[in-house]
């Protein structure tokens, strides 16, 4: 799935038991992806593994 603006992703970590980060993504450009965390803080990122946040359906 490619990657879109305004889209819920989170971060794959690369530590056994540390929780994914989530956030949106504010801003693509070329390789470089810009996400606004749960938290407040706003990274930029290139490489790293994010992955579309799956919503849960309410039953």
């Amino acid at each position: 799935m490619t990657l879109r603006k305004g889209m819920r992703v989170k971060e794959l970590t690369k530590k056994v038991g540390q929780l994914p980060r989530t956030g949106t993504i504010l801003d693509i450009r070329g390789d470089i992806v810009e996400v606004r965390w749960d938290d407040g803080h706003v990274s930029s990122l290139s490489g790293a593994v994010l992955v579309p946040e799956k919503h849960e359906k309410a039953s």
